[in-house]
C-alpha cells in the first residue's frame, strides 16, 4: 500500500502553476509566510535594524569623541569633486579591519552588500582606488589614532597600567620571496643580463641595417606602387613587417633587461651601504666592509626580509607589540626588518612609557634576553622596572626545577640572577602571565585575518600595523562597555574644545 502524500501549504504563500491544492483528507503542515521576492520596507534607520550594541554603531558613536584633526587638516583646498567625508572613510576602515577585511576591493564590495557597511557609509559606495588612496595618505594619522585609543582607555578606567608583556610575530610582506636575490648572486646575474641586453640590441641593429640596405635609409619598405601589390609581393612585405616588429620587440626586451640591471645595482649599493654602517657602529673601517654573501634584497619590497616562519622561509616583517597584562590592550607597537627580537626590547618599552607611562614590570621570552636589556630596565635612575625575561628557551618535557633556597649568593652574573629569579614561586607566577597576555593578542590579530601587509615599505607597513593595533584596542573597549566609554569619550571631547 503506498504511503500517503504530504502536501505542504504556506499561509499567504505563492500560488499558481505547479502549486497543488490540498486534497480532502490529506494532512497539511502550515508554516510562517516566506516569499523572498516580496517587497518590504526596512526600518526607518539602519541603526534600528543593527541594534545599539552592534560594533558598527559603537564605532560610529565613538568617532564623534576621537580627535581626528590630523586627518581633517590634510584637506586644505576645495578643488574639483568634493571628497568623501574623512570621518566616514576612517570609521569604514576601522570596521573593515575589525572584520578581517584588508583588501580595498572586498571593502568596496561590502559597501553594497553588508548592512553594517551601508550604515557607516550612509549608502555611499567609495571605489577601491579611493579606499586604497585614503589608507595610504593618512598612515601617520592612524598612528595618532592608535594613541587615541590608549588615552580613551585610560580616561574610561579600562587601562590601569601594571606589567606589560612583549612579543614579536612575523607577518608576510606584500612581496614574493622569489623576487629576492643574494649579494653573492647579484654580480653573476647582472653580467648575464648585460650580455643579454647587448645581444638583443645587436640583433635589432642587424635587422635595421638589413632593411636600410634593401630599401634605403628613411624608408619603411611598405611604400609600394599599385602595380606591385600582387599576392607574392604582399607576402614578402608581411615577412618584412614581421622583421621590423621583431626588431622593435628586441629593443623593448633590452630596455626591460636594462631596468633589471639597474635594480640589481641599486640593491647591491644598498647592501654595501648597510655593511658600511654596521662597520662604523662596530668601530671598524667602513672602507673594507663587505656585505654577507648570503644577504638578500627583495626587488618588490626592498625593505622586507627573508625570515623563518612556521610555514618556512618567507618574505616578512617583524611586528612587535607590548600588551598590558590586565586589559590585553596594546600599549606599544612597531614593525622592524630585523628577524631577531633582542634589539627591540628597549625601543618598545620606551615607546610604551611615552604612550601610557612607566610599567611596573616587563615580561618577555628568551628572544629578548641580554645583559644590556636587563640592566636598562632594572637600572633606570628614576623608576626601575622589574624584569622577568627568560634566559633560554625551556626544553619540552624537561623536569621542573624546584625553587631556590637560601640567600642569593654573591657574585652571580646577570643571567644567573635572572634564572634564579624565574625559579622562585613568585617569579614563576609572574612569568606565567606572559603566555596568557601577549600570545592571545597576536592570535586574535591573525585570527581576524591579518596575516599579510597590503602596503610596501617599512614606513607604510608600520602605519598599517598601528591601524590594526588601534582596531584591536577598540574591540577591547567595545567589549568593556559602550556606556562607560561614551561618557569617557565625551570627557575627552570637552578637553579638545
Amino acid at each position: 500500500m503506498p504511503e500517503p502524500v504530504l502536501l505542504l501549504t504556506v499561509e499567504g504563500g505563492p500560488s499558481g502553476p505547479g502549486v497543488a491544492a490540498p486534497r480532502v483528507g490529506s494532512p497539511t503542515k502550515v508554516f510562517r509566510p516566506w516569499n523572498p521576492e516580496q517587497a518590504a520596507l526596512l526600518p526607518a534607520s539602519k541603526r534600528d535594524s543593527l541594534g545599539e550594541t552592534h560594533l558598527a554603531v559603537f564605532l560610529r558613536d565613538l568617532l564623534e569623541h576621537l580627535d581626528l584633526r590630523s586627518i581633517l587638516d590634510a584637506y586644505t583646498e576645495d578643488r574639483g569633486q568634493p571628497p568623501y567625508d574623512p570621518r566616514m572613510m576612517t570609521v569604514l576602515l576601522l570596521y573593515a579591519y575589525s572584520q578581517g577585511l584588508t583588501s580595498s576591493r572586498q571593502i568596496e564590495r561590502r559597501c553594497g552588500e553588508d548592512l553594517a557597511f551601508m550604515y557607516l557609509t550612509a549608502d555611499a559606495r567609495p571605489d577601491h582606488d579611493t579606499i586604497c588612496t585614503f589608507r595610504r595618505q593618512h598612515l601617520a594619522a592612524f598612528e595618532a589614532l592608535f594613541l587615541e585609543t590608549l588615552r580613551l582607555a585610560q580616561v574610561a578606567g579600562v587601562l590601569k597600567l601594571g606589567r606589560i608583556a612583549l612579543d614579536g610575530t612575523k607577518i608576510r610582506a606584500n612581496a614574493s620571496k622569489h623576487k629576492a636575490m643574494s649579494y653573492q648572486r647579484m654580480p653573476e646575474r647582472e653580467a648575464a643580463l648585460q650580455a643579454e641586453v647587448q645581444r638583443l640590441l645587436a640583433e635589432a641593429e642587424a635587422l635595421d641595417r638589413a632593411e636600410d640596405e634593401r630599401y634605403g635609409r628613411g624608408r619603411r619598405g611598405d611604400e609600394l606602387p599599385a602595380d606591385l601589390q600582387d599576392a607574392a609581393t604582399r607576402r614578402q612585405r608581411l615577412r618584412e613587417a614581421k622583421a621590423r616588429l621583431e626588431a622593435e620587440r628586441k629593443r623593448e626586451l633590452a630596455a626591460a633587461k636594462q631596468a633589471q640591471v639597474e635594480k640589481i645595482e641599486a640593491a647591491k649599493g644598498a647592501l654595501e651601504a648597510q655593511a658600511r654602517e654596521q662597520a662604523v657602529a662596530a668601530g671598524e673601517d667602513p672602507a673594507t666592509a663587505q656585505p654577507d654573501p648570503k644577504a638578500q634584497r627583495n626587488f618588490t619590497d626592498p625593505e622586507s626580509r627573508i625570515m623563518n616562519t612556521p610555514d618556512g622561509f618567507q618574505q616578512c616583517y617583524n611586528a612587535q607589540v607590548a600588551v598590558d597584562a590586565r586589559s590585553q590592550l596594546i600599549v606599544a607597537a612597531d614593525v622592524v626588518d630585523a628577524p631577531n627580537d633582542k634589539q627591540q626590547l628597549q625601543p618598545l618599552v620606551e615607546q610604551g612609557i611615552t604612550n601610557v607611562g612607566v610599567p611596573r614590570g616587563v615580561l618577555a621570552d628568551s628572544g629578548y634576553f641580554s645583559e644590556a636589556n636587563v640592566r636598562a630596565l632594572e637600572g633606570r635612575e628614576d623608576t626601575p622596572i622589574d624584569a622577568h625575561i627568560a634566559v633560554e628557551r625551556a626544553r619540552h618535557g624537561a623536569p621542573p626545577t624546584g625553587p631556590p633556597r637560601g640567600r642569593i649568593p654573591a657574585g652571580l652574573s646577570v643571567p644567573e640572577r635572572m634564572r634564579r629569579k624565574l625559579r622562585t614561586k613568585r617569579g614563576q607566577a609572574i612569568y606565567a602571565r606572559r603566555k596568557c597576555t601577549v600570545e592571545p593578542v597576536i592570535g586574535q590579530i591573525k585570527g581576524r585575518g591579518f596575516r599579510r601587509f597590503s602596503l610596501r615599505g617599512q614606513g607604510r607597513v608600520q602605519g598599517e600595523f598601528r591601524l590594526v593595533c588601534a582596531v584591536h584596542n577598540l574591540l577591547k573597549l567595545w567589549r568593556a562597555g559602550v556606556g562607560a566609554l561614551t561618557r569617557a569619550g565625551a570627557q575627552r571631547r570637552l578637553a579638545y574644545a
